[in-house]
């Protein structure tokens, strides 16, 4: 419990007396508040936990309680192993995206390229693929100036060399002249019937960041049209597209009519879902 028995009186708890039929995200707040470690959280279980702390931890968990995700609450999200700020302008980046970041990171391998990230919000794909391909020349995008200042801040921390252009989609770039190109696209695509369902917590990330249209691919078809516009003729270009499991047909039927020469690959993720397009043009 977080109080004596006389209801507006705080006191001073140990860690061990914090925890004990704790709600499961108090563990994640103590450790922030405190700047400590999950071993040193439990190895240190009589550790005493000043008001103040525990006047934030209160105010914390009456945020939660709303819906508000941890990951807001406590101003980072971890991604592919590394601890990246986000603000409720970005989108939290989320497990099922670094099967995007592996299948690039393996394509860079053997051909090296410009990468552009469209729709970088915290940036955790672009600085991800940046920092395990150096000889990469990574750009990320996104129309909206509040997430770029969080990519940049990210990308300053982590120490990932990247260039950052705010662009709706590839309207304001100037479109990369290497042999091969790597499109990184975790674009919004749910749709009408996915955004009806939407958990309260899903919701306090920015909409503009989830909805992509009626049928979740509104966003793809524009970027698909903008890439056959700037595409090069002997340009080799690779669109990685995460997905919604069930737009796996669409996207198909997308690519035959805008790269009607090109190739497409699925990928699943650890829950066996469909999640990534992979478009060979």
């Amino acid at each position: 419990m977080l109080y004596s028995k006389k209801p507006d009186t705080l006191f001073m708890p140990t860690i061990a007396e914090l925890l004990k039929n704790a709600p499961t995200d108090r563990e994640y707040f103590i450790r922030a508040l405190l700047g400590i470690d999950l071993a040193e959280l439990y190895l240190h279980p009589t550790r005493v936990v000043d008001t103040a702390v525990v006047t934030r931890l209160r105010a914390l968990e009456r945020k939660r309680a709303s819906g508000w995700p941890v990951q807001y609450l406590l101003g980072e999200a971890w991604f592919f192993g590394r601890r990246f700020a986000v603000t409720r302008f970005v989108l939290i980046p989320r497990p099922e995206t670094e099967l995007l970041v592996e299948r690039a990171i393996e394509i860079l391998k053997n051909q090296p390229g410009a990468v552009l990230d469209i729709g970088t919000g915290s940036g955790a794909i672009a600085i991800s693929i940046a920092l395990a391909s150096p000889g990469a020349r990574v750009t990320a995008l996104d129309f909206s100036a509040k997430a770029l200042v969080v990519a940049r801040a990210n990308a300053h921390m982590l120490k990932a060399d990247i260039k950052f252009e705010q662009s709706n989609l590839l309207t304001h770039i100037t479109w990369p002249r290497t042999s091969f190109v790597l499109i990184a696209a975790n674009l919004p695509y749910l749709s009408d019937s996915r955004m009806e369902t939407l958990s309260l917590e899903v919701k306090h990330e920015p909409r503009a960041a989830l909805y992509g249209g009626p049928d979740g691919l509104d966003l793809y078809e524009k970027l698909f049209m903008q890439i056959k516009k700037h595409r090069h003729p002997k340009q080799r270009v690779v669109i990685l597209a995460e997905i919604d499991p069930e737009q796996q047909t669409k996207l198909a039927t997308l690519r035959g009519r805008e790269f009607p020469h090109s190739q497409i690959e699925f990928h699943r993720d650890l829950h066996g879902d469909i999640r990534l397009g992979e478009i060979i043009c």
